[in-house]
């Protein structure tokens, strides 16, 4: 268990929010808009299909939010709602905090068109971390140790933003696979890592994978 205070998260960050009613929770995303240690947090009112989540005071609230290489915990109540033109809500401020770190190196399994920038090459990335991942080309793209510059993008909750990753990559491992029809030519299966990501995309790779790992889908652009 570690303090708000120490989570050090910023006015804007993402949160998850789940609501308990009935047999199956509910699961939104908002925003961070601050707030005041141990009295309140001040969150969005998150939408879905264009209107406000109904919210109630006092309802029981857990939220779940992604920060550095740990997910953070914590149960609140719904204090205050405030609605049109700004939508937010106060949050009773969490006394219990549970902190679940994870692996530099966790993977998640997605489907990301994926360009070897120079060329008309493409493949899909299968499977991603911040650190790698797993691409399947129908082109040889290189021998291992060769380095090779990729692009893709992908989409993030809330508000479906679209986030492009250029990076150059060195291929680790490389092996053939079978042709997915009969008499067709075979496949590649490559292993990179990343070189040179500069940290906002290493945070949104994070969020990424967080969304993955909360079951939601990666979604190409």
């Amino acid at each position: 268990m570690i303090s708000f205070d120490d989570i050090k998260l910023a006015v804007g960050t993402r949160m998850q929010i789940t609501l308990r009613r009935g047999a199956q929770p509910l699961i939104y995303y908002t925003t961070l808009i601050g707030y005041v240690s141990g009295e309140y947090l001040l969150l969005k009112i998150p939408f879905e299909h264009g209107l406000a989540v109904p919210l109630q005071n006092g309802e029981d609230i857990t939220v779940r939010v992604f920060s550095g290489m740990s997910v953070f915990t914590f149960s609140c109540s719904v204090d205050s709602i405030f609605l049109s033109p700004r939508f937010y809500m106060h949050l009773t401020f969490p006394s219990q905090i549970q902190a679940t770190a994870l692996r530099k190196a966790v993977r998640v399994k997605v489907q990301l068109p994926v360009h070897i920038r120079g060329t008309e090459e493409h493949g899909t990335i299968t499977d991603l971390s911040v650190v790698g991942a797993q691409i399947i080309a129908d082109v040889a793209l290189g021998q291992p140790e060769a380095k090779i510059p990729l692009s893709f993008s992908f989409q993030i909750k809330p508000g479906n933003q679209e986030v492009l990753i250029e990076t150059r990559a060195t291929i680790r491992s490389q092996r053939m696979l079978p042709a997915t029809k009969k008499g067709g030519p075979a496949r590649f299966l490559y292993g990179v890592l990343f070189d040179d990501l500069d940290p906002t995309n290493q945070a949104m790779l994070q969020n990424l994978i967080y969304e993955s790992l909360l079951g939601l889908p990666a979604i190409s652009t």
